[in-house]
């Protein structure tokens, strides 16, 4: 789809998938509760 949308608004491919991945990014922000992950730190990782 992004190849299609590209040749039809002579733009890239690139720049189609850069914004679906922000809207996808800005839609999980919005109601995702991601405050229970816990971080790791360098000696939790195996």
């Amino acid at each position: 789809m992004a190849m299609r949308l590209a040749i039809a608004f002579d733009t890239t491919p690139e720049s189609w998938l850069v914004q679906q991945m922000q809207y996808d990014l800005w839609r999980l922000s919005q109601k995702a509760s991601l405050g229970s992950v816990q971080r790791l730190t360098p000696k939790d990782v195996r």
